[in-house]
């Protein structure tokens, strides 16, 4: 029931003008090997563009290396004590 919009004259022909394929043995291949060398160099551009991204960041991250600040002797002392749980507040329902 679904899917007899599918099969509607216009969805057919809107197919059909896309997914045209030669009819030549020889262009069949020759669209085939074109599809594989475009997916191909999209793959690699994409890989080198990924690592120069990350290659960046980390150089980024070694030019903006900031001296760590020592911690010194600046301790807040205090004395704490467990909380016993009848003491706490309880949220009104």
């Amino acid at each position: 029931m679904f899917a007899h919009w599918w099969h509607h004259p216009q969805i057919t022909r809107l197919q059909a003008r896309f997914t045209a394929r030669p009819r030549h043995p020889l262009l069949r291949i020759g669209a085939a090997l074109l599809g594989v060398a475009l997916l191909a160099v999209l793959l690699v551009a994409g890989v080198f563009i990924g690592s120069a991204m990350l290659i960046g960041a980390a150089l980024l991250r070694l030019l903006r290396r900031r001296k760590t600040v020592a911690h010194g002797h600046h301790v807040i002392e205090g004395e704490f004590r467990q909380a016993q749980p009848d003491a706490l507040p309880r949220p009104q329902s």
